[in-house]
């Protein structure tokens, strides 16, 4: 079984956008366990990302960020595939007013 990617984000990576975005979501083609989720600042600094951290299986998982000034982001994901393979992924985005 091939190992599960994210099929699409909002904001999707690279996006420059014209505000903080109020949400972050990744979407899966396929039910996964996310095990850690980081929303880290230009510097690299870790910023509060409220999110349910239960480690249900899901096919989406939506965070919500705190008011991100202009800069660049990061958000970091791990997770469990179904077929129980670590998998990790990152997404930049830009907030340029």
């Amino acid at each position: 079984m091939a190992h599960t990617k994210v099929a699409r984000t909002i904001p999707a990576n690279e996006a420059v956008l014209k505000e903080s975005p109020s949400e972050i979501k990744l979407i899966f083609p396929e039910v996964l366990k996310i095990t850690a989720l980081k929303l880290l600042d230009t510097q690299g600094n870790e910023l509060t990302l409220e999110h349910d951290k239960s480690l249900k299986p899901i096919k989406e998982k939506i965070a919500f960020p705190p008011s991100l000034d202009a800069g660049t982001y990061r958000v970091i994901w791990r997770g469990i595939s179904a077929d129980g393979h670590p998998i990790k992924g990152q997404i930049i985005f830009t907030v340029s007013p």
